[in-house]
């Protein structure tokens, strides 16, 4: 496992994202389909591999991605000595589960990467839900403990019903609520002994925001663990705002900026307004402008 003072990440880990959202594709996908989706990761990876090839830093990038559609591209990234991480979380569950049931260990292990990554809505005030999540949450930190992989933990706090219905809109929710429901979540889930290595947070809007979070990540914390920042497909401006609020603090390394970066480009491939080089040189430079924006900003 690497551990980076320094992390960039790509993340192309989306399946549903990539199939309904890109390709308007409904489940089952064809083998053409999914060829589609396919190719459409093989263009975000040759322009990470763009972006690597020139970079001076180059231990301190990393892709994301899952296995369903990005196997080839583990394996290849596996020999340029990429930071890996791949996927372990079922797509577009409210509720955490494995993607690959009680074999979610043997489909990790196949790829050894750097780190095993999951996505969690954790609202704390979802108990029941927040319950099962939580045990097999256990599961995943003890594993990687474990077989010495790293453990990376996507955290989203989406509001419940009662929640929005109080702050009338996501805006408000981000800025009022949201830093503390999040502070919270991370308590009652190092409480419950999942200690990750590196938290994927959202982005807060204010430093004062960053500075109690740290300092929950940080509370008798025998990993060290770091955090990075995730795009939640934020607009490229938004995004930017973001990331200069989080630059400058030693825990925060970096961050995983995706749909952002490789969305706009893709759409525009597909309608013919790109060619596939012209996508791939857009993307790799979009992927650019983040790292030179938070290196900018240390």
């Amino acid at each position: 496992m690497n551990n980076p003072k320094q992390l960039y990440i790509l993340p192309f880990d989306h399946r549903a994202t990539f199939s309904k959202g890109l390709f308007s594709y409904k489940e089952p996908l064809s083998k053409a389909q999914r060829n589609k989706v396919k190719s459409a990761k093989r263009m975000i990876w040759q322009a990470f591999v763009n972006v690597w090839s020139k970079s001076k830093n180059k231990e301190a990038l990393g892709i994301l991605v899952d296995e369903e559609f990005g196997s080839e591209i583990q394996r290849a990234a596996a020999t340029l000595d990429v930071i890996r991480l791949l996927t372990v979380e079922k797509s577009g569950q409210n509720v955490f589960d494995f993607e690959y049931g009680t074999k979610f260990g043997q489909h990790i292990l196949k790829f050894k990467p750097d780190y095993a990554k999951v996505l969690v809505r954790y609202n704390p005030a979802d108990k029941e839900a927040n319950k099962i999540q939580l045990k097999n949450l256990k599961k995943l930190n003890d594993f990687c403990a474990k077989k010495k992989i790293g453990f990376l933990f996507e955290l989203l706090v989406p509001p419940t019903k009662a929640q929005l219905k109080t702050y009338r809109t996501e805006e408000k929710y981000d800025l009022q609520l949201r830093p503390i429901l999040t502070r919270k979540a991370i308590y009652e889930i190092r409480k419950s002994q999942i200690e990750p290595d590196i938290w994927k947070l959202e982005a807060m809007y204010r430093k004062s925001d960053w500075q109690k979070l740290i300092a929950t990540v940080k509370a008798n914390n025998k990993k060290d663990a770091k955090i990075i920042v995730l795009g939640r497909a934020g607009s490229k401006a938004l995004v930017s705002f973001w990331l200069k609020v989080a630059s400058g603090f030693n825990d925060i390394i970096g961050f995983a900026v995706g749909r952002t970066i490789f969305f706009p480009p893709l759409q525009k491939y597909l309608k013919k307004e790109l060619t596939k080089k012209q996508a791939i040189d857009l993307i790799a430079k979009n992927f650019q402008y983040f790292i030179d924006l938070w290196n900018k900003n240390l």
